[in-house]
């Protein structure tokens, strides 16, 4: 089943959606079913478990034509606020090429008298742990305040000349716990997302200069952690190892990849991170970028405006608009 979070034209009310297969027409379950907690949002279908799924696939075989909701007259909202958000080393292909790009960026735009190989070196040194499948899975936080809707309109951050994009596939969480066992890790994963790690690269070669990590503020500035359009339930997806991606810009592909490239699978995510911490339901992990899907790895520019579309097959596409800041 693939779950959406709409409001209706002139009521702002967050409303659970489902996708009835057609293209066309979703239904509406928390119109559904309105006496049902369950159903007031896509969390609080994330901790009913089964009884809210099986409720869910109830209303996907009866459809009540008195709660459909064209396409058309509803706007999408982001799937829910995550419980946390940890972004992941599962993919990490698209490491080596971004270092290349930091050391090249800052050999040219920086005094710093290192050579290039000399910053590749330091700087690959920093994340090659992760680079090995037998290093368990690490991650860093996102910050679950800055999630953004899809076909959001995200304005260009102050004190950037170098926003870019980061196509990631996501799972959410659940069920919860801790010391999770390879044979019951894939039963906490509900379903699976499209992800957009928004960055600042130019941000994040001063932030690697000075030796403060990758991170740190060029990351989670406002709206900057969308995902969405929808969150589609496990079954729905057998292989979530097998997608193809891709990534357009102003209806131009600019990269392309598959999430054949993990080398840890979120089942084994689930069992090394439950290892060290508890997790819950409601959490959102990423999967790390795709190899090609930011366009600082390519050597490119987002121009202003952009309408940037990440696609992941069996999902769909989760886009955002681009705009200077006025």
């Amino acid at each position: 089943m693939r779950f959406v979070t709409f409001h209706r034209p002139g009521d702002p009310t967050p409303r659970l959606g489902l996708d009835n297969t057609d293209g066309e027409t979703y239904t509406d379950l928390t119109a559904r079913y309105p006496e049902d907690p369950a159903f007031a949002s896509m969390l609080a279908l994330i901790d009913a478990g089964g009884r809210g799924l099986d409720a869910a696939w109830e209303a996907y075989q009866k459809l009540d034509e008195a709660v459909l909701v064209e396409q058309d007259a509803m706007t999408l909202l982001a799937p829910f606020t995550p419980r946390r958000m940890r972004d992941c080393g599962l993919i990490v292909s698209h490491l080596r090429q971004s270092i290349s790009r930091t050391a090249r960026w800052i050999t040219e735009h920086t005094d710093d008298a290192r050579s290039y190989a000399t910053l590749y070196r330091q700087l690959d040194g920093t994340f090659s742990p992760l680079y090995d499948p037998a290093t368990p899975v690490q991650y860093a936080e996102r910050n679950p305040e800055t999630v953004s809707a899809p076909n959001a309109v995200l304005e260009w951050p102050a004190g950037s000349d170098y926003l870019d994009y980061e196509l990631e596939l996501a799972a959410v969480i659940g069920r919860g716990g801790t010391y999770i066992t390879p044979e019951e890790a894939e039963q906490h994963v509900f379903g699976y997302t499209v992800y957009n790690d928004w960055s600042l690269r130019d941000v994040q070669a001063r932030n690697a200069l000075a030796g403060a990590g990758a991170h740190g503020n060029a990351k989670d500035f406002p709206e900057s952690n969308p995902f969405g359009p929808c969150v589609v339930t496990r079954d729905e997806i057998p292989d979530p190892q097998n997608l193809r991606m891709s990534v357009r810009v102003n209806g131009e592909t600019w990269g392309e990849g598959s999430s054949a490239q993990m080398i840890h699978s979120f089942p084994e995510a689930v069992e090394h991170i439950s290892a060290r911490e508890p997790i819950v339901a409601g959490e959102v992990w990423g999967t790390g970028t795709v190899r090609n899907g930011s366009s600082f790895e390519l050597g490119r520019r987002l121009p202003r405006p952009a309408l940037v579309e990440l696609e992941i097959e069996r999902i769909g596409v989760l886009a955002q608009y681009v705009i200077p800041k006025p």
